[in-house]
């Protein structure tokens, strides 16, 4: 459930304001993943003898909170920049929740994709 903010001045960590086609969300739980794909090298026996690790897209999770009942729902596919601890990466929405309205305020779980 959604921290109701009555302003995004200052947020607690985990949340930032993103903006997603001039509009401004806040993303409480925002959090991202970086990993490697590792295949597996074996001998003819089965034994392991080694492994390739190849890099991954970053993914990750935040819920929006929009500023009012009526803001916008992001789209599928629609680009956001973030700062990382990796620096500046944009990222596109794979996956959208269906908006909910707890307390007056209305909020949408979202996964996103790196995009390369």
């Amino acid at each position: 459930m959604a921290i109701p903010y009555l302003t995004s001045a200052t947020l607690p960590y985990g949340s930032r304001v993103v903006t997603i086609a001039s509009v401004g969300y806040i993303a409480n739980n925002f959090s991202t993943s970086d990993g490697l794909n590792v295949i597996e090298r074996q001998t003819e026996l089965g034994a392991p003898n080694g492994a390739v690790g190849i890099d991954q897209a970053m993914t990750g999770s935040a819920q929006l909170q929009l500023a009012t009942t009526s803001t916008a729902v992001p789209e599928k596919g629609q680009e956001f920049s973030a700062t990382v601890a990796a620096g500046a990466v944009t990222f596109f929405i794979t996956e959208r929740g269906l908006p909910e309205e707890a307390a007056g305020f209305k909020v949408v779980d979202i996964s996103f994709r790196e995009s390369v």
